[in-house]
C-alpha cells in the first residue's frame, strides 16, 4: 500500500513536470495556426494585388457642383493619388479633363482645363479620377486616327490599336496591370507628333484577348505576346522598334529583351514606373505599410506557391548586367506601388550608361506626366529622336 502511494506521488509530479511543456506545446501549435493564418491572409492580399485583367469600373467621388470656376466632388478616391493632370470620368459617360486640386473643408475642387466630352457632369452624379487623362478613344481624346487590328499571340488572336506614322521606326507600348492601351494614350500625343507609328496592345489575361491563369507573370510568359506583337510590326514595315510601357508592362519589355530573339530589333525602351523585381517591389511596399520583414518574405513565398508567381523569373535586376538595349527609366519619388528605389537598384545593375533614370520628384505610381507633362514629353521626344535619328 505504501508502494502504491509512492508510485501515485511518483506520477503526480511527473504530470507537475510534464504540463508546463505541454501547455507550451499548445501554445506553440495555437502560435503555428495563427502565424499560418496571418501568412494566408497577407499571400491574399499579394494575390489581389498581381491579379490580372481590367477590373470593373468604380465611381467612389459624387459632384458636387460644376461652374465655370471647375468641377467641385466629394468622397474617397478610391486609394487614387490625387495629383497634377486628371481626367474625371462620370456613370453618365461624361468625361473632363481637370488640374490643380485644392482640398477644402466642403470637398476638393479642380480647375477644368481640357476638354469636356458630353455629356457634361451634373451635381450628384458618380465619379471617378482617371491618371490616364485622356478619354478612352484617340480619336476623342486625342484626335488622332487609329485602327483595330489583331496579332498573332501564342494563346490566340490578340487586338490593339495602331495608330498611322510616316517613320520607320514604330512605338510598341505595353500597357500595366489592371489597365488597358489607353493607358497610352498620354504618351501617344507624343510619339505620333514625331511621325513615328505606333502599336499599343493588349495580351493574356485582358477584355478580347486570349485567356491564361488570371495573374499578372510580370514577365515570365506575357513576354511571348510582346514578342508577337514586335513581329507583326516588323512585318508592318518598322525598320526599328522602341518599345514603351508602363507599370508592370515594364517587367513584360524586359522580358522581352533578354529572352526573345528579336530583342536585337529594338533600338530603345522607354519604361515608366516599372516593375524590375518584383519581391522587391512587394517587400518594400510591406516595409513602407509596417509589415516586418519576418511576414513579408514568407507571406510572398506562399503568395508565388498559391498563385504560380515564378519570383525568379520576375527579378529583372538579376539579369540587368547582360541587357545591350538603351533605356530611359521615368519614376515618381513618391511612388508607394513600386518605390522608386527598385528602379535604382535596377539602373545600378544595368551595364554603365545603358540605363538613363529620371526621377519626378513627389509623382506618385504612373503619375511622372500628370505631375510635369512639359517634361515628361521633352524627355520622350528626345529619348526617341537619341535612339532613332531621322
Amino acid at each position: 500500500m505504501a508502494a502504491s502511494h509512492a508510485a501515485r506521488r511518483r506520477s503526480h509530479a511527473e504530470r507537475r513536470r510534464r504540463w508546463p511543456w505541454a501547455v507550451a506545446g499548445s501554445a506553440l501549435v495555437v502560435l503555428a495556426v495563427v502565424a499560418a493564418a496571418g501568412l494566408w491572409q497577407a499571400s491574399g492580399l499579394i494575390g489581389d494585388a498581381v491579379r490580372a485583367g481590367q477590373p470593373d469600373p468604380v465611381f467612389p467621388l459624387v459632384v458636387s457642383s460644376v461652374d465655370a470656376a471647375g468641377l467641385r466632388y466629394s468622397g474617397s478616391t478610391g486609394g487614387r493619388d490625387d495629383q497634377g493632370l486628371m481626367g474625371i470620368a462620370t456613370t453618365g459617360g461624361g468625361y473632363v479633363q481637370t488640374a490643380d486640386p485644392v482640398v477644402s473643408a466642403t470637398g476638393t475642387s479642380r480647375t477644368i482645363t481640357g476638354q469636356v466630352v458630353a455629356p457634361p457632369p451634373e451635381p450628384g452624379e458618380a465619379a471617378a479620377l482617371d491618371a490616364w487623362y485622356f478619354p478612352r478613344d484617340p480619336r476623342i481624346g486625342l484626335g488622332l486616327e487609329f485602327e483595330e487590328v489583331t496579332y498573332d499571340a501564342p494563346g490566340g488572336p490578340a487586338p490593339a490599336w495602331l495608330v498611322p506614322g510616316t517613320s520607320s521606326t514604330w512605338v510598341v507600348f505595353v500597357h500595366g496591370r489592371g489597365a488597358t492601351p489607353a493607358e497610352g494614350l498620354r504618351i501617344a500625343e507624343t510619339v505620333s507628333g514625331l511621325g513615328n507609328p505606333m502599336l499599343l496592345v493588349r495580351y493574356r489575361d485582358d477584355a478580347r484577348a486570349p485567356q491564361g491563369d488570371g495573374y499578372a507573370g510580370f514577365g515570365a510568359d506575357e513576354w511571348t505576346d510582346l514578342e508577337a506583337a514586335v513581329r507583326f510590326a516588323l512585318d508592318g514595315g518598322a525598320g526599328r522598334i522602341v518599345l514603351a510601357s508602363a507599370g508592370s508592362g515594364g517587367s513584360i519589355v524586359l522580358a522581352f529583351l533578354q529572352n526573345s530573339p528579336l530583342a536585337d530589333r529594338i533600338v530603345g525602351a522607354f519604361l515608366d514606373s516599372p516593375v524590375t523585381d518584383l519581391g522587391r517591389a512587394v517587400r518594400l511596399t510591406a516595409d513602407d505599410l509596417g509589415m516586418p520583414a519576418f511576414v513579408a518574405g514568407p507571406a510572398l513565398r506562399v503568395a508565388a506557391w498559391r498563385y504560380g508567381l515564378d519570383l525568379e523569373a520576375a527579378d529583372h535586376v538579376a539579369d540587368a548586367a547582360s541587357l545591350r538595349t538603351p533605356i530611359l527609366i521615368v519614376h515618381g519619388t513618391a511612388d508607394r506601388t513600386v518605390p522608386a528605389a527598385v528602379s535604382e537598384e535596377f539602373a545600378a545593375a544595368a551595364p554603365p550608361g545603358l540605363v538613363d533614370l529620371v526621377l519626378f520628384d513627389g509623382a506618385g505610381h504612373g503619375l511622372s506626366w500628370n505631375s510635369d507633362p512639359d517634361r515628361y514629353r521633352a524627355l520622350l521626344a528626345g529619348f526617341l529622336q537619341q535612339v532613332a535619328p531621322g
